[in-house]
């Protein structure tokens, strides 16, 4: 099980941060984000240099954040990705949290690629990402034909007795061999029910067009938690006027440096302008975090 004894310093916990190995992307995900990220290349040098990372999270307030890595054939990451992350998370483990990624097609050990990366690397969390995977969460469940997909289920069960976080994609995708139809989160319906306590992060909440089904899941399930990333902040009452019921399960993210993703600093103050109680702001930008992570 990862480390839980670091604590962060006073500040924001970003949960979802995409600092990747950008130079193992394939050509057309290095194009579409070339092209819809400002200052790419800069953004590429600090995923060769931590120390500069951390600079980058002390300039925008952030105490803590968690690089969200995952592995696809479609963008170009394998299961090594696992290894990048957690050399990059162990050189400021009280600054950052790594998440890896396990795809069950790359893999004819899904037992062993799991195991490496819950108890040798200790990461803090896995995701998958079904639209650039094509696969759904709940694909486990599938009989007879399980297409190997039954790592899917040695996942959650390893991760559900470690206390693991899993990160599932929920919503769209803007690159080009992303597959939408795998975007719904309802899938993750069965997930919560067969593994009432692996906690569940969806990311993104199924925007823009499953919104209502991520607030079904996140009202059912007290093991599902919802990460805001991709949400313009200042439109997030829009899609969750109710946000402030399931506050304590409500993760702040920016998916910086994503595609036609501000600043962090600039997220966070959105944040800090909603109509919302001081408490339930400060829960969505620090304490969820703190308390999901036991930090």
């Amino acid at each position: 099980m990862a480390d839980r004894d670091r604590t962060p310093p006073d500040g924001v916990i970003d949960t979802h941060v995409h600092m990747n190995p950008f130079w193992r992307l394939n050509d057309d995900a290095r194009s579409t984000l070339q092209s819809h990220s400002a200052n790419f290349e800069e953004k590429r040098a600090l995923a060769k240099n931590p120390d500069e990372f951390v600079a980058y999270l002390d300039s925008q307030g952030v105490a803590m954040a968690a690089i969200i890595n995952y592995v696809t054939a479609s963008m170009g990451y394998t299961h090594d990705t696992n290894e990048w992350a957690a050399e990059f998370r162990d050189s400021h483990p009280d600054r950052i949290m790594a998440f890896g990624g396990f795809d069950p097609r790359l893999t004819d050990d899904p037992e062993g690629v799991v195991e490496r990366a819950v108890d040798d690397l200790q990461l803090d969390g896995i995701k998958i990402h079904p639209p650039h995977q094509g696969l759904n969460a709940n694909d486990y469940r599938d009989d007879p034909d399980t297409r190997g997909l039954d790592g899917l289920r040695i996942l959650y069960e390893r991760c559900e007795s470690a206390g693991v976080p899993v990160m599932v994609h929920t919503g769209t995708s803007i690159f080009p061999s992303a597959r939408s139809r795998y975007a719904d989160p309802m899938p993750l319906d069965d997930v919560a029910v067969d593994f009432p306590d692996l906690p569940l992060i969806m990311a993104h909440g199924g925007r823009p067009m499953y919104t209502d089904e991520a607030w079904f899941l996140l009202f059912r399930h007290d093991n599902v938690y919802l990460d805001i990333s991709s949400f313009p902040p200042q439109n997030l009452l829009d899609y969750f006027p109710d946000i402030e019921q399931v506050s304590g399960r409500v993760l702040f993210g920016s998916d910086w440096p994503g595609p036609m993703v501000p600043d962090i600093g600039d997220n966070v103050e959105a944040v800090k302008q909603l109509d919302l109680p001081d408490d339930v702001v400060d829960s969505i930008l620090r304490g969820t975090a703190e308390e999901l992570y036991n930090l």
